[in-house]
């Protein structure tokens, strides 16, 4: 009996000492706070500056551990977008814990931004992963939070044509100019702003008077020797010939433009054809193209439509209709490939077609600028075959001089993929055959033919000189004997061995995140070359605009860097990613915080007078 009292009394003990503690949990002051009464999370989707802000806010004593953090974007299906896997979180505070020995926690407050490398088209979750304590008292279980994030193509802007200021108004920004004036100002975003809320016609005419300026730069002129070549490989070419032709030729250039519009403006910027075109398995499928058709032009075979297509269409002209469809395919391979550069005109067009987001928009504005920049070309290859002399010996010379010029846009095209001295060696050697084919090494005669030998014995010494100047390691084309010349530059340990001036040249994504990041903690504004060997508007920009004393003294307070792309790999194709570079050439401007100044973006050429003017009027009132 007493042992009973006993145990009873101990029961009663126990649910007394659980009941006060029941009370002190849910009544008392010392009720331990659950996980998210602990740790608060807010977080927001910034689409327009592609970013992702994350706001953790910590009550006294709590700490999170920076190890435990991990992140990941996923659409609705559970594909993941970005796993963050290069993301460097912030430095903690260092702690020697319990359970994981030396680390490093966060206290009071923890905000990050995630960088998207580019805007998602479709409604998304952020998934969060983290894992806190309370000093001294427990430690919460890992934690997983998801965030459920809004569509952003509603919204969608383009990430090169970066928001206006707040004194800004559409008033404003529609007021830069004129229709003329505009198309004359070199500036990409001119273009952009100037074509907000206008009509469709309108644009459209816009874009083709663009088209038509577009024709005359450099990312064009290869395009007028393939024509020649092909209008000069009919067996008796004439202007009607040649309209017919190289109107065939501008479809076919159409082609690939229209589908960029098209593609860009359902995908958005971040679709980055431009890379995807100078892929080696491209460029090296085109110069096969050329090769062949060069190989055509001195007379080793014809060209000509297969023959199950020769069957369905044996019908008087079916022949032409062959020479009509190679010459549309070549007009497609030739805008793809051979005018890798975007001019301030084509960078304005893809910067306004991805903010738009309507497909008939963007077809039918890259049609009308592919087009206009046709219709020179259609001219030139009118007068070309009305020129041209009939059948005979001069033909079959013409033919083999356009048979060279695409060996020629062969050799330039594959430079792309190999090292400088080995082009070199193949521009010597094309050249030394050809100067050996035309009669280098015959007797000469009289008149014309003398002349003819005397420019077949300078091909072939030039020829012969890149050579040499390939074997002892040259690879530039004025100066082929460089090397042997010039005294051994000075190897600097430091310096890249692409540094000219003020500019310091920067290889690789990591590369420049630690150059821009050092910038920063000095306080420095930067402005960043995007560049690439392949893109000849990129040459003609450094060459003139940022070489230019004047423009170099007005930013002698900026760090500049020149980031090299030249190499399609998947190292500069996440550089064009990350900082949303539509095309080539490319100058972005980063303030001394480290964050881009909106509306300063130049793509394309520049004269150095009009780079002035838009330092004064886009990125000094900025800084």
């Amino acid at each position: 009996m007493q042992k009973t009292w006993l145990r009873l009394g101990f029961a009663l003990t126990l649910l007394l000492a659980c009941s006060a503690t029941l009370a002190q949990d849910f009544f008392g002051e010392d009720r331990l706070p659950t996980v998210d009464e602990a740790i608060q999370l807010v977080t927001d989707a910034d689409w327009d500056s592609q970013q992702l802000l994350l706001d953790f806010e910590l009550i006294d004593d709590v700490y999170l551990y920076q190890h435990r953090f991990g992140f990941s974007l996923r659409d609705q299906n559970g594909n993941v977008l970005e796993d963050f896997a290069d993301y460097t979180l912030p430095p903690g505070k260092d702690k020697t814990d319990e359970i994981f020995g030396d680390v490093q926690v966060y206290y009071d407050r923890l905000s990050l931004t995630l960088p998207v490398a580019s805007v998602p088209l479709v409604a998304t979750e952020l998934e969060v992963r983290y894992q806190g304590c309370i000093e001294d008292t427990l430690c919460y279980p890992p934690t997983k939070k998801v965030i459920p994030l809004a569509n952003p193509a509603p919204a969608k802007k383009s990430p090169a044509a970066t928001a206006a200021t707040p004194a800004e108004s559409p008033s404003t920004r529609n007021n830069d100019g004129g229709f003329l004036s505009t198309l004359q100002s070199e500036d990409a975003n001119a273009f952009n702003r100037w074509m907000t809320d206008r009509s469709l016609g309108l644009i459209i005419g816009l874009f083709f008077v663009g088209g038509l300026l577009l024709a005359f730069t450099p990312c064009v002129f290869p395009m007028v020797p393939i024509l020649s070549g092909i209008i000069a490989g009919e067996k008796e070419p004439s202007a009607s010939r040649g309209f017919v032709l190289s109107t065939s030729y501008v479809l076919g250039m159409a082609v690939p433009y229209t589908l960029a519009g098209l593609l860009v403006a359902v995908f958005g910027a971040g679709l980055n054809l431009q890379v995807l075109l100078q892929q080696p398995a491209a460029i090296i499928t085109s110069t096969v193209v050329f090769v062949l058709l060069a190989l055509s032009m001195f007379g080793l075979y014809e060209l000509q439509l297969p023959a199950f297509l020769r069957n369905k269409l044996h019908q008087p002209g079916d022949s032409q209709r062959g020479n009509l469809l190679g010459a549309a395919i070549m007009g497609t391979i030739s805008a793809l490939v051979v005018s890798p550069c975007v001019t301030p005109i084509l960078a304005g067009a893809l910067i306004y077609v991805a903010a738009s987001g309507d497909a008939l928009t963007g077809a039918a504005s890259l049609f009308a600028l592919s087009m206009g920049m046709g219709v020179p070309l259609i001219i030139f290859g009118t007068g070309g075959g009305s020129l041209l002399p009939r059948a005979g010996m001069w033909m079959e010379e013409i033919k083999r001089f356009f048979g060279v010029v695409m060996l020629g846009v062969a050799i330039w095209l594959l430079d792309r993929i190999i090292n400088g001295t080995l082009t070199l060696g193949l521009y010597g050697l094309l050249l030394a055959i050809y100067g050996v084919q035309l009669g280098a090494l015959e007797s000469a005669g009289e008149g014309m033919a003398r002349l003819k030998r005397g420019i077949a014995l300078v091909l072939a010494l030039y020829g012969s000189v890149m050579i040499v100047g390939a074997l002892s390691g040259g690879d530039d084309p004025l100066q082929p004997l460089a090397p042997m010349t010039q005294p051994a530059p000075v190897t600097d340990t430091v310096s890249s061995p692409g540094d000219h001036g003020p500019w310091q040249t920067i290889l690789g994504r990591d590369n420049l995140t630690t150059a821009l990041a050092d910038s920063r903690r000095a306080g420095k504004p930067v402005l960043v070359d995007f560049f690439a060997e392949w893109c000849v508007a990129c040459k003609v920009l450094e060459e003139t605009t940022l070489s230019d004393p004047q423009v170099l003294a007005a930013m002698e307070d900026f760090d500049l860097y020149r980031v090299d792309i030249t190499e399609i790999n998947a190292d500069s194709q996440a550089i064009m990613e990350q900082y949303n570079i539509l095309g080539l050439p490319a100058l972005v401007f980063f303030t001394p915080a480290g964050t881009e100044l909106p509306e300063s973006r130049v793509l394309g050429e520049m004269k150095p007078a009009r780079f002035l003017e838009h330092l004064d009027q886009r990125v000094m009132p900025g800084l």
